[in-house]
């Protein structure tokens, strides 16, 4: 039997002790797939697109590529899907219409309207009437609710006439109308608004004649209010919900009106929130202290529950969204805060508190690819992001190094790929392509070492099809034994003792099984 076979590769856990890894992980690696438990090639970068000008965020609207020059969040429109909402460093929040940027704030109007009334007025059968009305957008948006007019009676035979309307509307926001609205006193006493008519934006008197214009359907929009000059972290959740946070705020939009956000709705953390991660009903709210996870169905509904873990987050762009949970930087590594608030140190086994501080989570920049969490950290020194790719599915975590570096990191929930932002700001290049050229991995396998002296006379590498390249080296107590070029049949080995013994595979086959024995007859049929 053989003395030592290699199979079901792994990547590396950099903090272990290198003889006491499991026996299918590495103490180097780079731009190795290692799924299925073959050591197979990373497929090289494919450039995309180019952006005119440099950027430090991307994303994909559509077919168009988009770049910011800081952080931004971006979320599709709820129904509409010509609309694009951002969230950027620096500005007030954005809705994008077809190619075009406005203000996401649609301004509550602050003018009253003055009312009069005209004709033959017979006390005996008056009403008391009051007016309201709200700015109306080309995207069929309505702001919050004006101020309540003066109260004046009405009877039939009389006409109020609505004036002090304001003839100029908001720049920069889509404003075609106004939307008037008369108030009605319930049996309770509170006031309900009923529409009555859409007017020009430029209009700035409307003479309402009751007798011929009823009330229409209830105003929906009484707590609408625009959305805050500082939200930061756009996200989108089910039901048409959208939420962003401003310092210690985190805010919720109305369902499927994003243009609408009312105070009622508006949550308080202890700490300032970093960032947000949206995975199925739950919302992972990241601080500078202790994570919240936040459930619901409606804004009105949020649950608000804290970690009993003390888990700040480190770097907004280090959050990714893995489906069932969330994976962020963190003072002590890498954090999986699922629902319940359930947060876990997932990379504890990967890197020591130094080895981890060494990558300065504060500037770690991730992405998704598969169920692997794809991070890159920014060394001490140097200009771009290296990428490495952090495993967690299998009882035996790994990290894979890859030699490739970026900017930033995006991934497309769509289709699935991650794309990266190129050192220069422009160029923007697909990570592991199908039907990109294969890099060239290498993996060294862990020092396997005996009690006493062994002799290995023989070895093997075999490959799924007998494709690529590969180059065997095998290393006798940290020295360079034998270099092999061959694979899927035996190669002898010079002869030699040892008490510790290494694998070492580099190129693009794909492997399956490598082998060391004393003998032909106990390699691995």
């Amino acid at each position: 039997m053989a003395a030592i076979t290699l199979q079901g590769f792994a990547g590396i856990t950099p903090k272990a002790q290198p003889y006491f890894l499991p026996e299918t992980h590495a103490v180097t690696c780079t731009n190795a797939r290692l799924e299925n438990g073959e050591l197979s090639p990373l497929r090289a970068p494919v450039t995309r697109h180019t952006l005119a000008t440099t950027a430090m965020q991307i994303y994909l609207h559509g077919a168009e590529w988009l770049g910011f020059p800081g952080d931004a969040d971006c979320v599709p429109g709820p129904v509409a899907t010509d609309r694009l909402y951002i969230t950027q460093e620096g500005q007030g929040p954005k809705v994008r219409v077809s190619g075009v940027l406005h203000n996401l704030a649609l301004p509550t109007p602050t003018v009253q309207a003055a009312v009069a009334r005209s004709g033959t007025f017979d006390p005996d059968k008056a009403e008391d009437f009051a007016y309201a009305w709200a700015w109306v957008t080309s995207l069929g948006e309505v702001s919050g609710m004006s101020p309540l007019s003066q109260s004046i009676a009405w009877s039939p035979g009389t006409n109020i006439t609505l004036s002090n309307l304001p003839g100029t509307p908001p720049a920069n926001r889509l404003i075609t109308h106004k939307r008037l609205f008369r108030a009605v006193t319930g049996f309770s006493g509170t006031a309900a608004l009923f529409f009555i008519a859409d007017i020009p934006a430029s209009d700035v008197t409307y003479i309402h004649n009751p007798a011929s214009t009823p009330d229409g359907e209830p105003a929906t929009n009484m707590d609408f209010a625009p959305a805050p000059a500082g939200l930061r972290g756009l996200t989108a959740m089910p039901n048409g919900m959208m939420v962003a946070f401003q310092g210690k705020e985190l805010w919720f939009c109305e369902p499927y009106q994003p243009h609408a956000w009312p105070l009622k709705y508006m949550l308080t953390t202890n700490d300032w929130i970093v960032g947000l991660a949206a995975f199925g009903t739950s919302l992972a709210v990241l601080t500078t202290g202790t994570p919240y996870v936040v459930q619901g169905l409606h804004p009105d509904q949020m649950v608000m529950e804290k970690s009993e873990q003390p888990f700040p987050c480190l770097s907004k762009r280090s959050i990714v969204d893995m489906g069932y949970s969330a994976i962020y930087a963190s003072t002590d590594g890498l954090v999986q805060i699922s629902a319940g608030a359930q947060a876990l140190l997932i990379s504890k086994d990967f890197w020591s508190r130094a080895q981890w501080a060494a990558k300065q989570p504060m500037n770690i920049r991730s992405g998704r690819i598969g169920t692997r969490y794809a991070m890159g950290y920014l060394p001490k020194g140097e200009a771009d992001h290296r990428i490495e790719l952090i495993d967690t599915a299998g009882d035996a975590p790994f990290v894979v190094p890859t030699t490739l570096t970026a900017r930033a990191l995006y991934t497309q929930i769509e289709s699935g790929s991650m794309f990266m932002l190129g050192s220069d700001g422009k160029t923007i290049s697909e990570f592991d392509p199908v039907g990109g050229a294969d890099m060239t991995y290498a993996w060294r396998s862990k020092p396997f070492r005996f009690t006493d002296e062994k002799t290995f006379g023989v070895g093997l590498v075999q490959t799924e099809d007998g494709a690529g390249a590969l180059t065997i080296k095998v290393y006798r107590n940290g020295t360079l034994f034998k270099t092999a070029a061959g694979k899927d049949k035996p190669f002898r080995l010079p002869a030699g003792t040892g008490a510790t013994w290494q694998i070492e595979l580099s190129g693009t086959a794909k492997v399956i099984r490598a082998a060391l024995a004393q003998t032909f007859a106990e390699l691995p049929a």
